[in-house]
């Protein structure tokens, strides 16, 4: 019997560290994020919908999740400033989606479950 498995996307979200606000965005196809000036644009939508002002010094975190398996990797900056620069912010993406879809691999490999 085949069981559709429903797609439930990957989820990139910025956390305020000092309010505990965050703004999100569920991306049904997250491989788009690996284009540079997408994943950045994503992420300055993300700051504006928070409020947060790119001079802003507060700290602040950059969430992806991947929705079907609940694994999450987040990466802490010191500032808004510092997320709002366009090869920083597609670097980051890049680096938590390959971290995500690593665990995915590992449950495909690893017959122990480690």
């Amino acid at each position: 019997m085949d069981v559709m498995v429903e797609n439930k996307g990957y989820t990139l979200a910025v956390l305020d560290r000092k309010t505990t606000r965050s703004a999100q965005k569920v991306y049904m196809k997250p491989m788009a994020l690996y284009v540079p000036s997408v994943a950045a644009a994503a992420v300055n939508a993300l700051i504006e919908n928070l409020g947060a002002s790119e001079g802003s010094d507060e700290r602040c975190a950059l969430t992806v999740t991947n929705n079907n398996n609940g694994v999450s990797v987040d990466k802490d900056f010191a500032s808004f400033a510092d997320l709002t620069d366009e090869t920083t912010a597609a670097d980051a993406v890049k680096e938590l989606i390959n971290i995500v879809r690593g665990y995915d691999d590992d449950g495909d490999h690893n017959v122990c479950g480690w």
